[in-house]
């Protein structure tokens, strides 16, 4: 007698009543026994997440009501620990039966933490996750720090060859015309395509013997005879030395493309060594500094000239790649996904979130800002002090397409980089008042914004008393332990971050307190009187957090009455 073989359709079925059955058991706020991890992970594995895709986004957490929401990293070990935390906080407390996932205001925050920063779970790290946490603390996830970069095709480059002039221009009008053709003659008519020309190294011409060869050039595909002047150009590709003698190049390129009458540079260079460390910088942050770049961008926007790499990023593929893993977050049940998008530009960002916001219309996709990596446009760079005018510029490019959650954050953890510059650090990047205006900004936009990046028990605090929509802390909720299990084979880590208890619930404490002392006896008449006093036990309890857990859960119940 043969076997039973149940096929896939059955078998799905089998997994989703899986799944169906441990949630019904969680909702009645029962644990059900390890048996069922097995099950659940199978299920997971086989359906590629949960049996109902009905997730309920982040952006409709009340902060409001219930204060700054707090994120806590981990893979997936400390997610029993993370659960546990939330359930004891001051607010958890004075909810009682109301408590819930968007009222508690936790969230689990899948990402293995491994030497060089978040990197992204895997599939046994989700079924743990989804196990402990799915219905009773909100979860996300960062699925990238950085986007894969995926570059078009180079436009062509015609090489202008040394010896005689009129040689070198009869030679390089053959190639611009074997350039152009292809485009020209497209199936659907001609296609739009600047192509580049540069000299060849040898022989030294004269500057004026430069301009006119380009003149000439230029001139020639303006007759049309090889190429419709209307979408068809030519611009002056260069490749550059490193740092000042590149910037001089550049400039020296942009007033001789100027005076031919073109209107398109394109740059090759040297790779700078800040650069190679993180594999690649934005744009021509490539190859030069924040500093020599906005010289060159200043020259190129007096001369009416576009400076590009010659490398062109293909934004579409990007965005599908980042839509891969955040597709398999959102049906895991997560409530936000978290995507990188450093080294992109902001004109690439632009493009790479109008389409993870139209492929995400009802689910949390949030765009992560990294403040210590800037960002760059095609005419400014903003770094240093003016990573705030970055951000502003960022978000208000990102809001035309109903971005309704962000994180602003830092990268590069491991240098000691601070999101919140408090007591004059050196490694703090933005004041409390700089937040306080971008939080304000982002409010006006539609867009409610998560910090992060090295937040310390005491600017918990002053994060909650800026009613801010959420802050992820995991440094100062951890203890480090030993490297174990397949963190094992990261060369770079000597310790393992293991969120505690007491961590969790201390930084919780402190960002309610924060966020109640500056609203208490601002609400009702009725409750003026009680709540001014309780807002006075509050500062008198200062960042005693055993004081603070005695007085908030009374606190609590006074701000939502």
């Amino acid at each position: 007698m043969k076997e039973f073989q149940p096929r896939n359709h059955e078998l799905s079925d089998a997994h989703r009543e899986v799944l169906r059955r441990y949630r019904a058991l969680v909702s009645l706020g029962k644990s059900p026994s390890t048996l069922w991890r097995k099950f659940v992970f199978n299920a997971l594995a086989f359906l590629g997440g949960q049996s109902d895709c009905e997730v309920k986004p982040l952006s409709q957490y009340d902060h409001h009501a219930y204060g700054p929401l707090l994120g806590v990293s981990d893979e997936g070990a400390a997610a029993r620990t993370i659960r546990l935390a939330a359930f004891a906080t001051p607010k958890a407390r004075a909810l009682g039966k109301k408590m819930s996932p968007f009222t508690i205001g936790v969230a689990f925050d899948a990402e293995r933490l491994g030497s060089i920063g978040e990197t992204p779970v895997g599939v046994s790290e989700f079924a743990q996750i989804w196990s402990e946490c799915i219905d009773r603390t909100l979860i996300t996830t960062n699925v990238g720090s950085r986007a894969n970069l995926r570059f078009y095709r180079r436009a062509p480059i015609v090489t202008i060859p040394a010896g005689d002039t009129n040689e070198a221009l009869e030679t390089s009008k053959r190639s611009l015309a074997a350039a152009f053709k292809p485009f020209l003659e497209a199936p659907d008519g001609p296609r739009p395509l600047i192509c580049f020309v540069g000299f060849a190294s040898g022989l030294e011409r004269s500057s004026d013997e430069k301009r006119q060869i380009l003149s000439s050039l230029e001139q020639f595909v303006q007759t049309g005879s090889i190429a419709d002047p209307k979408i068809h150009r030519i611009g002056l590709n260069i490749q550059i030395a490193s740092g000042a003698q590149g910037r001089d190049s550049a400039v020296a390129a942009i007033d001789l493309a100027h005076s031919a009458g073109m209107g398109n540079v394109s740059v090759d260079g040297v790779v700078r060594k800040e650069a190679d460390e993180v594999i690649s910088r934005p744009g021509l942050l490539n190859y030069l500094s924040p500093e020599h770049l906005t010289e060159i961008f200043k020259r190129a926007q007096i001369m009416g000239i576009e400076v590009r790499p010659i490398n062109e990023v293909d934004s579409d593929a990007v965005a599908r790649e980042i839509w891969g893993s955040l597709n398999t977050a959102r049906a895991m049940g997560l409530n936000l996904g978290k995507y990188g998008l450093f080294p992109l530009t902001l004109e690439e960002c632009d493009v790479v979130v109008g389409h993870i916001q139209r492929w995400f219309p009802d689910w949390c996709a949030a765009p992560v800002f990294y403040v210590d990596q800037g960002i760059a446009t095609r005419n400014r760079v903003y770094v240093g002090e003016d990573i705030a005018d970055g951000i502003e510029a960022w978000l208000r490019t990102i809001a035309k397409h109903k971005v309704r959650v962000v994180l602003i954050d830092t990268v590069e953890k491991p240098k000691g980089w601070k999101i919140l510059k408090t007591n004059g650090d050196a490694k703090g990047i933005l004041l409390a008042q700089q937040i306080a205006d971008l939080n304000e900004l982002g409010q006006t936009l539609g867009i409610q914004m998560l910090w992060a990046g090295g937040i310390t028990l005491e600017q918990a605090y002053e994060f909650g008393k800026l009613g801010v929509f959420g802050v992820y802390v995991t440094s100062a909720v951890s203890e480090n332990g030993p490297v174990t299990g397949e963190y094992e084979r990261d060369p770079g880590l000597f310790a393992q971050k293991n969120p505690t208890f007491e961590g969790i619930l201390k930084v919780k404490t402190l960002l309610e307190a924060g966020y109640l002392v500056d609203r208490l006896a601002t609400g009702s008449l009725l409750n003026s009187e009680t709540q001014r006093d309780l807002r006075l036990e509050l500062e008198h309890a200062g960042l005693d957090t055993n004081a603070l857990a005695r007085i908030l859960p009374v606190a609590w119940r006074s701000w939502w009455n």
